[in-house]
Protein backbone atom coordinates (compact mmCIF):
# COMPACT_ATOMS: atom_id res chain seq x y z
CA UNK A 1 0.00 0.00 0.00
CA UNK A 2 1.59 3.39 -1.08
CA UNK A 3 2.41 5.93 1.74
CA UNK A 4 0.21 9.14 1.91
CA UNK A 5 3.11 11.03 1.29
CA UNK A 6 3.62 9.91 -1.84
CA UNK A 7 0.54 11.21 -3.41
CA UNK A 8 1.15 14.28 -5.67
CA UNK A 9 -1.29 16.93 -3.93
CA UNK A 10 0.09 15.91 -0.81
CA UNK A 11 4.05 16.27 -1.73
CA UNK A 12 3.08 20.25 -3.36
CA UNK A 13 1.53 20.75 0.28
CA UNK A 14 4.32 19.37 1.65
CA UNK A 15 6.97 21.63 -0.40
CA UNK A 16 4.89 24.72 -0.01
CA UNK A 17 4.36 24.17 3.69
CA UNK A 18 8.28 23.69 3.85
CA UNK A 19 9.20 26.53 1.58
CA UNK A 20 6.71 28.87 4.04
CA UNK A 21 8.87 27.63 7.14
CA UNK A 22 12.05 28.34 5.59
CA UNK A 23 10.62 31.62 4.58
CA UNK A 24 9.52 32.30 8.54
CA UNK A 25 12.48 30.73 9.83
CA UNK A 26 14.69 33.42 7.56
CA UNK A 27 12.31 36.11 9.03
CA UNK A 28 12.60 35.04 12.83
CA UNK A 29 16.30 35.21 12.19
CA UNK A 30 16.47 38.61 10.75
CA UNK A 31 14.19 39.59 13.95
CA UNK A 32 16.79 37.34 16.50
CA UNK A 33 19.87 39.29 14.67
CA UNK A 34 17.76 42.57 14.81
CA UNK A 35 17.06 42.22 18.66
CA UNK A 36 20.99 41.01 19.19
CA UNK A 37 21.58 44.79 17.58
CA UNK A 38 19.06 46.75 19.71
CA UNK A 39 20.11 44.49 22.98
CA UNK A 40 23.63 45.43 22.09
CA UNK A 41 23.11 49.54 21.32
CA UNK A 42 21.06 49.11 24.60
CA UNK A 43 23.89 47.59 26.57
CA UNK A 44 26.00 50.42 25.08
CA UNK A 45 24.28 53.35 26.42
CA UNK A 46 22.62 52.00 29.43
CA UNK A 47 24.96 52.20 32.33
CA UNK A 48 25.67 55.84 31.21
CA UNK A 49 21.88 56.68 31.48
CA UNK A 50 21.76 54.79 34.62
CA UNK A 51 24.91 56.89 36.55
CA UNK A 52 23.26 60.42 34.92
CA UNK A 53 19.86 59.42 36.46
CA UNK A 54 21.69 58.68 39.59
CA UNK A 55 23.13 62.60 39.65
CA UNK A 56 20.13 63.61 38.86
CA UNK A 57 18.48 61.81 42.03
CA UNK A 58 21.42 63.45 44.25
CA UNK A 59 20.70 67.04 42.36
CA UNK A 60 17.00 66.54 43.15
CA UNK A 61 18.16 64.91 46.90
CA UNK A 62 19.79 67.77 47.82
CA UNK A 63 17.18 70.56 47.61
CA UNK A 64 14.62 69.02 50.19
CA UNK A 65 18.02 68.54 52.64
CA UNK A 66 18.86 72.20 51.95
CA UNK A 67 15.42 73.53 52.97
CA UNK A 68 15.33 71.38 56.01
CA UNK A 69 19.11 72.47 57.26
CA UNK A 70 17.61 75.96 56.63
CA UNK A 71 13.96 75.87 57.54
CA UNK A 72 13.53 72.76 59.59
CA UNK A 73 10.51 71.97 57.85
CA UNK A 74 9.06 68.97 58.31
CA UNK A 75 7.82 68.18 54.83
CA UNK A 76 11.33 69.13 53.40
CA UNK A 77 12.34 66.43 56.12
CA UNK A 78 9.69 63.63 54.80
CA UNK A 79 11.36 64.28 51.53
CA UNK A 80 14.65 63.50 52.04
CA UNK A 81 13.93 60.60 54.10
CA UNK A 82 11.83 59.41 50.84
CA UNK A 83 14.79 60.52 48.81
CA UNK A 84 17.69 58.92 50.97
CA UNK A 85 15.54 55.51 50.70
CA UNK A 86 14.84 55.68 47.28
CA UNK A 87 18.69 56.39 46.59
CA UNK A 88 20.00 53.38 48.64
CA UNK A 89 17.31 51.22 46.33
CA UNK A 90 18.71 52.58 43.42
CA UNK A 91 22.41 52.01 43.54
CA UNK A 92 23.34 48.84 42.34
CA UNK A 93 24.42 45.78 45.48
CA UNK A 94 28.09 45.26 45.66
CA UNK A 95 29.74 43.11 42.56
CA UNK A 96 33.12 41.96 41.80
CA UNK A 97 35.00 43.35 39.08
CA UNK A 98 37.51 42.34 37.34
CA UNK A 99 40.20 45.10 35.67
CA UNK A 100 38.10 47.57 34.22
CA UNK A 101 38.58 51.05 34.74
CA UNK A 102 35.47 52.61 34.18
CA UNK A 103 33.94 50.40 36.44
CA UNK A 104 35.94 50.62 39.35
CA UNK A 105 35.52 54.36 39.06
CA UNK A 106 31.73 54.17 39.16
CA UNK A 107 32.21 51.42 41.76
CA UNK A 108 33.98 53.84 43.49
CA UNK A 109 30.95 56.59 43.43
CA UNK A 110 28.04 54.40 44.36
CA UNK A 111 30.36 53.94 47.65
CA UNK A 112 30.90 58.04 47.77
CA UNK A 113 26.90 58.00 47.03
CA UNK A 114 26.69 55.43 49.93
CA UNK A 115 29.12 57.67 52.24
CA UNK A 116 27.33 61.08 51.45
CA UNK A 117 23.71 59.77 52.06
CA UNK A 118 25.50 58.35 55.58
CA UNK A 119 26.86 62.13 55.87
CA UNK A 120 23.08 63.35 55.00
CA UNK A 121 21.39 61.38 58.19
CA UNK A 122 24.54 62.68 60.43
CA UNK A 123 23.32 66.29 59.48
CA UNK A 124 19.49 65.79 60.38
CA UNK A 125 20.48 64.12 63.42
CA UNK A 126 22.88 67.18 64.43
CA UNK A 127 20.09 69.61 63.03
CA UNK A 128 17.83 67.96 65.58
CA UNK A 129 20.14 68.51 68.19
CA UNK A 130 20.35 72.39 66.69
CA UNK A 131 23.94 71.29 66.97
CA UNK A 132 24.80 74.26 64.23
CA UNK A 133 28.90 74.04 63.71
CA UNK A 134 28.65 70.05 63.56
CA UNK A 135 25.94 70.17 61.67
CA UNK A 136 27.41 72.88 58.93
CA UNK A 137 30.44 71.28 58.95
CA UNK A 138 28.76 67.87 57.93
CA UNK A 139 27.02 69.99 54.92
CA UNK A 140 30.34 71.74 53.91
CA UNK A 141 31.99 68.16 54.27
CA UNK A 142 28.85 66.78 51.80
CA UNK A 143 29.06 69.87 48.89
CA UNK A 144 32.85 69.09 48.95
CA UNK A 145 32.01 65.16 48.54
CA UNK A 146 28.72 66.22 46.11
CA UNK A 147 31.59 68.18 43.83
CA UNK A 148 33.98 65.27 43.93
CA UNK A 149 31.39 63.33 43.16
CA UNK A 150 29.92 65.34 39.67
CA UNK A 151 33.73 65.52 38.70
CA UNK A 152 34.07 62.13 38.92
CA UNK A 153 30.62 61.16 37.40
CA UNK A 154 31.40 63.28 34.80
CA UNK A 155 35.03 61.82 34.17
CA UNK A 156 33.85 58.16 34.35
CA UNK A 157 31.03 59.63 31.01
CA UNK A 158 33.91 60.74 29.49
CA UNK A 159 36.18 57.94 29.67
CA UNK A 160 32.78 55.78 28.71
CA UNK A 161 32.63 57.67 26.06
CA UNK A 162 35.51 57.45 24.53
CA UNK A 163 35.41 53.22 24.76
CA UNK A 164 32.00 53.78 23.17
CA UNK A 165 33.56 55.15 20.25
CA UNK A 166 35.19 51.78 19.66
CA UNK A 167 32.21 49.73 20.68
CA UNK A 168 30.87 51.84 17.96
CA UNK A 169 33.06 50.95 15.80
CA UNK A 170 32.82 47.26 16.53
CA UNK A 171 29.02 47.65 16.88
CA UNK A 172 29.04 49.41 13.06
CA UNK A 173 31.23 45.89 11.81
CA UNK A 174 29.36 43.71 13.55
CA UNK A 175 26.06 45.10 12.30
CA UNK A 176 27.63 45.21 8.28
CA UNK A 177 28.68 41.44 9.32
CA UNK A 178 25.06 40.45 10.46
CA UNK A 179 23.44 42.43 7.25
CA UNK A 180 26.06 40.00 5.39
CA UNK A 181 24.70 37.13 6.82
CA UNK A 182 21.12 37.78 6.42
CA UNK A 183 21.43 38.71 2.81
CA UNK A 184 22.60 35.26 2.87
CA UNK A 185 20.53 33.40 5.00
CA UNK A 186 17.72 35.00 2.78
CA UNK A 187 19.36 33.72 -0.73
CA UNK A 188 19.93 30.66 0.60
CA UNK A 189 16.81 29.76 1.98
CA UNK A 190 14.94 30.53 -1.25
CA UNK A 191 17.56 28.98 -3.12
CA UNK A 192 16.28 25.77 -1.12
CA UNK A 193 13.15 26.72 -1.18
CA UNK A 194 13.29 26.66 -5.26
CA UNK A 195 15.22 23.48 -5.21
CA UNK A 196 12.45 21.86 -3.30
CA UNK A 197 9.52 23.20 -5.26
CA UNK A 198 11.41 21.79 -8.65
CA UNK A 199 12.04 18.58 -7.36
CA UNK A 200 8.82 18.32 -6.41
CA UNK A 201 7.94 19.23 -10.30
CA UNK A 202 11.18 16.82 -11.86
CA UNK A 203 8.84 14.19 -9.93
CA UNK A 204 5.53 14.37 -11.88
CA UNK A 205 7.20 15.82 -15.34
CA UNK A 206 9.99 12.98 -15.48
CA UNK A 207 7.87 9.81 -15.53
CA UNK A 208 5.67 12.07 -18.06
CA UNK A 209 8.18 12.57 -20.62
CA UNK A 210 9.34 8.58 -20.03
CA UNK A 211 5.90 7.90 -20.64
CA UNK A 212 5.92 9.86 -23.65
CA UNK A 213 9.85 8.42 -25.24
CA UNK A 214 8.01 4.37 -24.21
CA UNK A 215 4.83 5.74 -26.17
CA UNK A 216 6.28 6.51 -29.59
CA UNK A 217 8.44 3.22 -29.33
CA UNK A 218 5.12 1.34 -28.93
CA UNK A 219 3.59 3.56 -31.83
CA UNK A 220 6.64 2.54 -33.53
CA UNK A 221 5.78 -1.71 -32.95
CA UNK A 222 8.82 -2.15 -30.63
CA UNK A 223 6.71 -4.15 -27.61
CA UNK A 224 9.79 -5.85 -26.56
CA UNK A 225 10.58 -2.21 -24.01
CA UNK A 226 10.74 -3.45 -20.38
CA UNK A 227 8.26 -2.03 -18.53
CA UNK A 228 8.30 0.93 -16.58
CA UNK A 229 9.32 1.13 -12.90
CA UNK A 230 8.05 2.98 -10.01
CA UNK A 231 10.88 3.45 -8.11
CA UNK A 232 11.28 5.29 -4.42
CA UNK A 233 9.73 8.60 -4.06
CA UNK A 234 7.70 8.48 -6.95
CA UNK A 235 3.68 9.91 -7.27
CA UNK A 236 1.25 8.03 -6.29
CA UNK A 237 -0.89 9.30 -9.59
CA UNK A 238 2.00 8.87 -11.89
CA UNK A 239 2.31 5.31 -10.19
CA UNK A 240 -0.91 4.36 -11.41
CA UNK A 241 -0.72 5.26 -14.78
CA UNK A 242 2.77 3.90 -15.44
CA UNK A 243 0.97 0.85 -13.85
CA UNK A 244 -1.41 0.79 -16.18
CA UNK A 245 0.30 1.47 -19.32
CA UNK A 246 2.59 -1.55 -18.34
CA UNK A 247 -0.50 -3.67 -18.31
CA UNK A 248 -1.86 -2.04 -21.38
CA UNK A 249 1.83 -2.93 -23.02
CA UNK A 250 1.39 -6.30 -21.83
CA UNK A 251 -1.79 -7.06 -23.36
CA UNK A 252 -1.03 -5.50 -26.66
CA UNK A 253 1.88 -7.55 -26.87
CA UNK A 254 0.24 -10.56 -25.69
CA UNK A 255 -1.89 -10.18 -28.34
CA UNK A 256 0.44 -9.71 -31.04
CA UNK A 257 2.55 -12.43 -30.01
CA UNK A 258 -0.74 -14.71 -30.22
CA UNK A 259 -1.58 -13.26 -33.44
CA UNK A 260 2.03 -14.75 -34.61
CA UNK A 261 1.63 -17.68 -32.99
CA UNK A 262 -1.92 -18.61 -35.00
CA UNK A 263 0.30 -17.28 -37.81
CA UNK A 264 3.21 -19.47 -37.61
CA UNK A 265 0.54 -22.53 -36.80
CA UNK A 266 -0.99 -21.99 -40.18
CA UNK A 267 2.34 -21.68 -41.70
CA UNK A 268 3.63 -24.93 -40.19
CA UNK A 269 0.50 -26.90 -40.86
CA UNK A 270 0.65 -25.91 -44.55
CA UNK A 271 4.04 -26.70 -44.72
CA UNK A 272 3.36 -30.14 -42.52
CA UNK A 273 0.21 -31.01 -45.41
CA UNK A 274 2.79 -30.43 -48.36
CA UNK A 275 5.38 -32.65 -46.69
CA UNK A 276 3.03 -35.40 -46.16
CA UNK A 277 1.37 -34.80 -49.71
CA UNK A 278 5.24 -35.85 -50.86
CA UNK A 279 5.65 -37.91 -48.37
CA UNK A 280 2.77 -40.23 -49.86
CA UNK A 281 3.98 -39.75 -53.28
CA UNK A 282 7.09 -40.96 -52.14
CA UNK A 283 5.48 -44.11 -50.49
CA UNK A 284 3.49 -44.34 -54.17
CA UNK A 285 6.86 -44.34 -56.20
CA UNK A 286 8.66 -46.80 -53.50
CA UNK A 287 5.50 -49.28 -53.76
CA UNK A 288 6.34 -49.52 -57.45
CA UNK A 289 9.63 -49.90 -57.34
CA UNK A 290 9.38 -52.62 -55.15
CA UNK A 291 6.93 -54.07 -57.02
CA UNK A 292 9.40 -53.94 -59.57
CA UNK A 293 12.01 -55.19 -57.79
CA UNK A 294 9.59 -58.34 -55.80
CA UNK A 295 9.18 -59.14 -59.48
CA UNK A 296 12.54 -59.15 -60.67
CA UNK A 297 14.36 -61.41 -57.35
CA UNK A 298 11.93 -63.74 -58.33
CA UNK A 299 12.42 -64.15 -62.00
CA UNK A 300 16.38 -64.21 -60.45
CA UNK A 301 15.57 -66.69 -57.84
CA UNK A 302 14.39 -69.13 -60.10
CA UNK A 303 16.84 -68.63 -62.84
CA UNK A 304 19.65 -68.99 -59.77
CA UNK A 305 18.05 -72.42 -58.41
CA UNK A 306 17.95 -73.81 -61.79
CA UNK A 307 21.78 -72.87 -62.19
CA UNK A 308 22.27 -74.44 -59.02
CA UNK A 309 20.61 -77.62 -59.81
CA UNK A 310 22.98 -77.37 -62.76
CA UNK A 311 26.16 -77.32 -60.97
CA UNK A 312 25.30 -79.99 -58.69
CA UNK A 313 24.54 -82.53 -61.65
CA UNK A 314 28.03 -81.29 -63.46
CA UNK A 315 29.73 -81.78 -60.00
CA UNK A 316 30.59 -78.23 -59.62
CA UNK A 317 30.32 -78.36 -56.21
CA UNK A 318 31.69 -74.69 -55.02
CA UNK A 319 29.52 -72.94 -58.24
CA UNK A 320 26.65 -74.58 -56.51
CA UNK A 321 27.23 -73.36 -53.32
CA UNK A 322 27.96 -69.86 -54.39
CA UNK A 323 24.40 -69.92 -56.01
CA UNK A 324 23.11 -71.49 -53.31
CA UNK A 325 24.00 -68.85 -51.17
CA UNK A 326 22.75 -66.12 -53.88
CA UNK A 327 19.55 -67.57 -53.89
CA UNK A 328 19.27 -67.53 -49.84
CA UNK A 329 20.41 -63.56 -49.83
CA UNK A 330 17.22 -62.75 -52.62
CA UNK A 331 15.29 -65.11 -50.65
CA UNK A 332 16.05 -62.93 -47.51
CA UNK A 333 15.16 -59.75 -49.89
CA UNK A 334 12.05 -61.05 -51.15
CA UNK A 335 10.54 -63.17 -47.84
CA UNK A 336 10.98 -59.42 -45.46
CA UNK A 337 8.13 -56.77 -46.34
CA UNK A 338 8.62 -54.66 -42.28
CA UNK A 339 9.76 -51.83 -42.07
CA UNK A 340 11.02 -52.33 -38.57
CA UNK A 341 13.26 -55.58 -37.89
CA UNK A 342 15.33 -57.38 -35.00
CA UNK A 343 18.84 -56.77 -35.70
CA UNK A 344 19.17 -60.76 -36.63
CA UNK A 345 17.48 -59.83 -39.43
CA UNK A 346 20.04 -57.11 -40.77
CA UNK A 347 22.84 -59.49 -39.18
CA UNK A 348 21.79 -62.13 -41.48
CA UNK A 349 21.51 -60.56 -44.21
CA UNK A 350 25.47 -59.79 -44.23
CA UNK A 351 26.10 -63.08 -43.32
CA UNK A 352 25.30 -63.73 -46.91
CA UNK A 353 26.27 -61.01 -48.63
CA UNK A 354 29.56 -61.33 -47.31
CA UNK A 355 29.93 -64.94 -48.45
CA UNK A 356 29.22 -63.67 -51.67
CA UNK A 357 31.60 -60.51 -51.18
CA UNK A 358 34.24 -63.72 -50.47
CA UNK A 359 34.26 -65.41 -53.07
CA UNK A 360 34.14 -62.13 -55.57
CA UNK A 361 37.29 -60.96 -54.02
CA UNK A 362 38.92 -63.76 -52.22
CA UNK A 363 42.27 -61.70 -51.95
CA UNK A 364 42.13 -58.56 -50.96
CA UNK A 365 39.24 -58.48 -48.77
CA UNK A 366 38.70 -58.74 -45.31
CA UNK A 367 35.19 -59.29 -43.53
CA UNK A 368 34.67 -58.61 -40.24
CA UNK A 369 31.26 -58.69 -38.57
CA UNK A 370 30.87 -58.57 -34.45
CA UNK A 371 27.83 -58.76 -32.96
CA UNK A 372 27.07 -60.32 -29.26
CA UNK A 373 23.94 -62.78 -29.09
CA UNK A 374 21.99 -60.49 -27.17
CA UNK A 375 22.15 -57.67 -29.35
CA UNK A 376 20.32 -59.82 -31.91
CA UNK A 377 16.42 -58.94 -31.01
CA UNK A 378 16.72 -54.67 -31.02
CA UNK A 379 14.81 -53.70 -33.66
CA UNK A 380 16.66 -51.52 -35.82
CA UNK A 381 14.95 -49.71 -39.23
CA UNK A 382 15.46 -52.66 -42.39
CA UNK A 383 18.58 -52.37 -44.52
CA UNK A 384 20.59 -49.92 -42.98
CA UNK A 385 23.89 -51.91 -43.20
CA UNK A 386 24.36 -53.74 -46.46
CA UNK A 387 23.97 -50.81 -48.25
CA UNK A 388 26.87 -49.23 -46.47
CA UNK A 389 28.76 -51.92 -46.75
CA UNK A 390 28.37 -51.96 -50.86
CA UNK A 391 29.06 -48.35 -50.73
CA UNK A 392 32.72 -49.44 -49.35
CA UNK A 393 33.24 -51.94 -51.70
CA UNK A 394 32.55 -49.34 -54.38
CA UNK A 395 33.75 -46.21 -53.28
CA UNK A 396 36.20 -47.07 -50.64
CA UNK A 397 38.52 -49.12 -52.77
CA UNK A 398 38.31 -47.38 -56.08
CA UNK A 399 42.20 -47.21 -57.69
CA UNK A 400 43.68 -48.74 -54.36
CA UNK A 401 45.84 -52.03 -53.71
CA UNK A 402 46.74 -54.15 -50.43
CA UNK A 403 44.66 -55.39 -48.22
CA UNK A 404 40.29 -53.95 -47.98
CA UNK A 405 39.13 -54.58 -44.90
CA UNK A 406 35.73 -53.79 -43.53
CA UNK A 407 34.18 -54.69 -40.38
CA UNK A 408 30.71 -54.37 -39.32
CA UNK A 409 30.27 -54.09 -35.36
CA UNK A 410 27.31 -53.72 -33.14
CA UNK A 411 27.47 -52.48 -29.40
CA UNK A 412 25.31 -51.46 -26.19
CA UNK A 413 26.10 -48.30 -24.95
CA UNK A 414 23.73 -47.18 -22.25
CA UNK A 415 20.30 -47.51 -23.63
CA UNK A 416 21.84 -46.89 -27.39
CA UNK A 417 22.53 -49.27 -29.90
CA UNK A 418 25.80 -48.44 -31.96
CA UNK A 419 26.67 -50.27 -35.17
CA UNK A 420 29.24 -49.29 -37.22
CA UNK A 421 30.62 -49.91 -40.43
CA UNK A 422 34.31 -48.93 -41.25
CA UNK A 423 36.80 -49.24 -43.87
CA UNK A 424 40.78 -48.70 -44.28
CA UNK A 425 39.64 -47.32 -48.12
CA UNK A 426 40.80 -43.85 -49.04
CA UNK A 427 38.37 -42.03 -47.22
CA UNK A 428 36.20 -39.18 -48.33
CA UNK A 429 36.15 -35.25 -48.68
CA UNK A 430 35.10 -33.33 -45.10
CA UNK A 431 32.62 -31.34 -47.51
CA UNK A 432 30.94 -34.37 -49.05
CA UNK A 433 30.48 -35.77 -45.44
CA UNK A 434 28.89 -32.53 -44.30
CA UNK A 435 26.72 -32.90 -46.95
CA UNK A 436 25.45 -36.14 -46.79
CA UNK A 437 24.67 -35.85 -43.46
CA UNK A 438 22.87 -32.73 -43.26
CA UNK A 439 18.91 -33.70 -43.93
CA UNK A 440 16.95 -33.30 -46.52
CA UNK A 441 13.42 -31.95 -47.23
CA UNK A 442 11.36 -34.15 -49.19
CA UNK A 443 10.73 -33.25 -52.96
CA UNK A 444 11.15 -34.78 -56.44
CA UNK A 445 14.59 -35.68 -55.86
CA UNK A 446 13.89 -37.76 -52.83
CA UNK A 447 12.57 -40.62 -55.47
CA UNK A 448 15.94 -41.37 -57.14
CA UNK A 449 17.37 -42.19 -53.92
CA UNK A 450 15.94 -45.58 -53.56
CA UNK A 451 18.98 -47.07 -51.88
CA UNK A 452 22.87 -45.96 -50.84
CA UNK A 453 24.39 -44.25 -48.03
CA UNK A 454 22.72 -41.04 -48.47
CA UNK A 455 19.15 -42.77 -48.71
CA UNK A 456 20.05 -44.77 -45.42
CA UNK A 457 21.49 -40.91 -43.87
CA UNK A 458 17.78 -39.89 -45.05
CA UNK A 459 15.45 -42.91 -43.85
CA UNK A 460 17.25 -42.70 -40.13
CA UNK A 461 16.31 -38.80 -39.61
CA UNK A 462 13.38 -39.77 -40.60
CA UNK A 463 12.51 -42.40 -38.22
CA UNK A 464 14.68 -40.61 -35.50
CA UNK A 465 13.25 -37.38 -36.05
CA UNK A 466 15.19 -34.36 -33.42
CA UNK A 467 18.05 -36.82 -32.86
CA UNK A 468 20.71 -34.92 -35.26
CA UNK A 469 23.43 -37.95 -33.64
CA UNK A 470 21.45 -40.93 -34.94
CA UNK A 471 23.66 -40.91 -37.94
CA UNK A 472 27.94 -39.71 -38.03
CA UNK A 473 30.91 -40.11 -40.53
CA UNK A 474 34.24 -40.25 -39.23
CA UNK A 475 36.56 -39.77 -42.10
CA UNK A 476 40.49 -39.81 -43.26
CA UNK A 477 42.98 -40.62 -44.80
CA UNK A 478 42.84 -43.88 -43.14
CA UNK A 479 39.58 -44.94 -44.28
CA UNK A 480 35.76 -44.17 -43.08
CA UNK A 481 33.81 -45.49 -40.13
CA UNK A 482 30.36 -44.84 -40.59
CA UNK A 483 28.71 -44.77 -37.29
CA UNK A 484 24.56 -45.23 -36.36
CA UNK A 485 23.43 -44.79 -32.85
CA UNK A 486 19.60 -45.69 -32.16
CA UNK A 487 18.08 -44.95 -28.62
CA UNK A 488 16.48 -48.61 -27.88
CA UNK A 489 13.80 -46.77 -25.63
CA UNK A 490 12.35 -44.44 -28.44
CA UNK A 491 10.24 -46.00 -30.57
CA UNK A 492 10.71 -45.17 -34.51
CA UNK A 493 8.55 -42.52 -36.09
CA UNK A 494 6.35 -44.09 -38.39
CA UNK A 495 3.82 -41.91 -39.09
CA UNK A 496 3.90 -39.58 -42.67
Amino acid sequence: MKKFYQSFSVRIFLSVLGAFFLLVLSAAYILFLTQKLRDFSRRIFEQERFIRSVQRDLEAYEVPLMEFLSTRSSNALAEVLIGTQTLRQKLPAYQQIFGNTIDLKEREIYTLIFHYLNLAESAIEEKRGRNISAYTAIYEEMTRLMEYINREIDAVSTERYRSQLNAYERFLAESGTIQLWNFIFVISMSVFSTLILLSSLNRFTHPLLRLSAMTRELSAGNFGIPDMETGRGSVEELDRVIEAFNHMKGEISKYIEEIRRRENIKQEYMREKMRNMKMEGLVRHMEIYALQAQMNPHFLFNTINTGMQLAIVEGADRTGEYMDYMAQLFRHIIRNKEIIVPLRHEMQGLDYYFYILRIRFPRNLELVMDCAEELLDIKVPVSILQPLVENSIIHAFKDSGGIHRIAVSAAKRGNCLELCVGDNGRGMEKEKAARLLHPQPIDESSVSRIMGLENVIQRLYFFYPGDSGVVNIETGPQGTAIFIRINTEREPCLAF
